[in-house]
């Protein structure tokens, strides 16, 4: 009898997309539990593009979520979630696995534009949204996030700014590209900051397929839901008062 731990791995298939600029490839693997029963996906995805140098990614991702990525430079694994590094040892060969695959998907390139006869470059405009990490409370320290999805190719710039102004470097962290199933990808960038009264930040999105940046806003939701109760008031207090006027005219 197998233990609930025990699974088979199952080969599903390897899917390559190129273009003028860059070639991805993965290689995706079905987990089959036997306890629990269901299905789950492994993805390993490479990707690479021309003529940029220590450019490439090689990441392992499991049912849509990434486990861990190499770095392209120094080949170490790095966590998706560093809190889980001491309880996960990754595979020794990783490194070795990442030098092959990406050195692989570099001499793809040519080779497969020319097999392609040169496709065109598809170009996807991203989608964006801005939210706080946490509940959002006055004077408190807390993280905007800028989740930047659906676009190609891989290369988006985000600025931040507050009231008008660009926020200090220091503040801002940024993941890496995240492949989604459909060979478009994802990114998000997180920005330190404490909440103030009357203070207004967004997130801008540069990306070839924009003639302008995608900017998205926030602004205290707290000081919104004041703003329009205090509306609510005024038009309450002006209806009673035009009421009352009404009332002693018609005396």
């Amino acid at each position: 009898m197998f233990s609930e731990r025990r699974y088979a791995c199952i080969y599903l298939n390897c899917i390559c997309c190129c273009t003028n600029l860059y070639f991805c490839c993965e290689h995706q693997y079905v987990m089959l539990y036997v306890f629990p029963a269901g299905k789950h996906l492994l993805r390993f995805l490479t990707f690479c593009q021309r003529d940029v140098v220590g450019d490439g990614q090689y990441d392992i991702e499991f049912d849509g979520d990434q486990l861990l990525y190499v770095d392209p430079v120094t080949y170490q694994a790095v966590p998706r979630l560093p809190e889980f590094a001491d309880q996960w040892t990754p595979d020794p060969g990783l490194a070795e696995d990442t030098y092959v695959s990406l050195g692989t998907c570099k001499y793809n390139i040519p080779r497969a534009i020319k097999r392609e006869n040169s496709p065109p470059e598809v170009i996807v405009s991203p989608t964006s949204m801005i939210y706080p990490k946490q509940d959002m409370e006055l004077g408190v320290p807390n993280t905007l996030i800028c989740f930047v999805n659906d676009f190609h190719p891989p290369e988006v710039n985000i600025t931040w700014t507050r009231n008008g102004q660009l926020v200090d470097r220091s503040d801002i962290s940024r993941t890496k590209y995240y492949s989604n199933s459909d060979f478009s990808f994802r990114t998000a960038s997180y920005l330190k900051f404490t909440p103030r009264e009357n203070d207004i930040y967004s997130c801008s999105v540069g990306h070839i397929s924009l003639q302008a940046p995608l900017s998205r806003f926030w602004v205290d939701v707290f000081m919104c839901v004041c703003g329009v109760i205090l509306g609510l008031i005024g038009v309450v207090t002006g209806l009673w008062f035009i009421m009352k006027a009404n009332k002693s005219h018609r005396v």
